[in-house]
């Protein structure tokens, strides 16, 4: 009968902690991002200072860079961070349009992933610093 119950314990606790592992994260904060895609001779680069709200799964805020601002939505599940800023032109190089950042939460410093344009074809990486 112990060693039932013991087993019976062992395996709440392992179900437990794998549960708390999958938890999503919160960032929740200020972050800043250095992203840049280069295909052939297009070159976009993203340097923003953003601010995430997060409710839940669920991000919001707005991202400040020097040639571009406006609001992110996105949603964060376990580490897996995916977030859109819909940029407007704060500058005359600014560029308005969509920019998709795909990323891993890696610590409660770093997010790392892929950034997509929609002024520029193809894919390019970004680190999310804090």
């Amino acid at each position: 009968m112990r060693g039932w119950i013991a087993g019976g314990l062992l395996g709440l606790g392992l179900i437990a902690a794998g549960a708390a592992s999958a938890q999503t994260v919160n960032i929740a904060g200020t972050w800043r991002i250095a992203g840049q895609i280069v295909v052939g001779n297009v070159f976009v680069s993203a340097t923003p200072v953003c601010n995430f709200k997060q409710v839940g799964s669920r991000l919001s805020g707005a991202c400040i860079g020097p040639n571009a601002s406006g609001p992110i939505t996105g949603v964060v599940s376990g580490r897996a961070v995916s977030w859109t800023w819909s940029n407007r032109a704060t500058t005359r190089i600014g560029l308005n349009g969509l920019t998709g950042f795909n990323g891993t939460y890696e610590n409660s410093r770093l997010i790392r992933g892929t950034m997509t344009s929609s002024a520029s074809p193809g894919r390019g990486t970004f680190t999310q610093t804090r």
